[in-house]
C-alpha cells in the first residue's frame, strides 16, 4: 500500500511539473487583444465600404492577410505576426514584412504604417 501511494504521489508531482512547466511568457501573443478577425473600415482616404482587407490574427503567432485587386479579386496570403509593445511585426512567406504601430480602442484596431504615417482603422469582424 505504501507503494502505491509513493507512486500516486510521484505522478501527480509529475503532472504538475509538466502543468506549470509548460506556461511561458515568450509567446505574449497568445494573451493579445490582437488575436481575431479584423476588416478594413477606413484608410487615409476615408471609409472603406467594398474590397475590405482582412487580417486574421491567430494565438500561435500565424494568421492570414485578405487582399483585393483593382478588378475585386481576393487573395489571401500565410502571415506570421508579434508584438513588442505598441509596434506589430507582420511576415509573409515571400519575404515581405511590414511594421506597425498598433493599439486596440473597444471595437476598433488602428495601425499607423512606420514608413509612411498613414493610418488604417479596423473593426472586429
Amino acid at each position: 500500500m505504501k507503494a502505491l501511494s509513493n507512486c500516486l504521489r510521484l505522478l501527480a508531482i509529475a503532472v504538475a511539473i509538466v502543468t506549470f512547466g509548460s506556461c511561458s511568457d515568450e509567446n505574449d501573443y497568445y494573451w493579445s487583444p490582437l488575436i481575431g478577425d479584423w476588416v478594413l473600415v477606413a484608410d487615409e482616404y476615408g471609409p472603406v465600404d467594398t474590397d475590405q482587407n482582412i487580417f486574421s490574427f491567430y494565438g500561435d503567432g500565424s494568421g492570414q492577410y485578405v487582399d483585393y485587386d483593382n478588378w475585386g479579386q481576393s487573395y489571401t496570403y500565410d502571415i506570421y505576426w508579434d508584438t513588442d509593445g505598441t509596434a506589430l511585426y507582420i511576415s509573409f512567406a515571400d519575404g515581405q514584412d511590414w511594421m506597425y504601430l498598433w493599439a486596440v480602442n473597444g471595437n476598433n484596431l488602428y495601425l499607423t504604417d512606420v514608413d509612411t504615417g498613414s493610418q488604417l482603422v479596423f473593426a472586429m469582424y
